[in-house]
């Protein structure tokens, strides 16, 4: 059985300027204006899990979970963390093509 380790500040920062290349001008633009200095919150499904929020938009944040290997788009908890982690593998692109950056779970823009 292998076990997990969290990827670092660098690792989630070297995913990150990786999938930046990937953007779309228009989108890389955008999503320029929407960084945050990168931060670990808490997984409340998964005590101890972490992932890294590299964004935030219309009080929905945006984080990369090395756990699936691909970014999603969530509502913070009261404490900041997200309730449970999308299970999806999304590009980043993928997320920067949606028209409004629609909750991923309920559809709300």
């Amino acid at each position: 059985m292998t076990s997990w380790t969290p990827l670092s500040f660098e690792e989630i920062e070297a995913e990150l300027a990786r999938a930046v290349t990937d953007l779309h001008p228009a989108h890389a633009k955008r999503f320029s204006a929407i960084t945050v200095a990168i931060r670990t919150v808490p997984v409340a499904a998964h005590p101890g899990e972490r992932v890294g929020v590299v964004a935030e938009h219309q009080g929905r944040i945006l984080y990369y979970s090395d756990i699936e290997q691909g970014w999603a788009i969530e509502r913070p908890d009261a404490a900041g963390g997200i309730a449970d982690r999308d299970c999806n593998q999304f590009e980043l692109q993928h997320l920067m093509w949606r028209p409004t950056n629609r909750d991923q779970r309920t559809g709300e823009g």
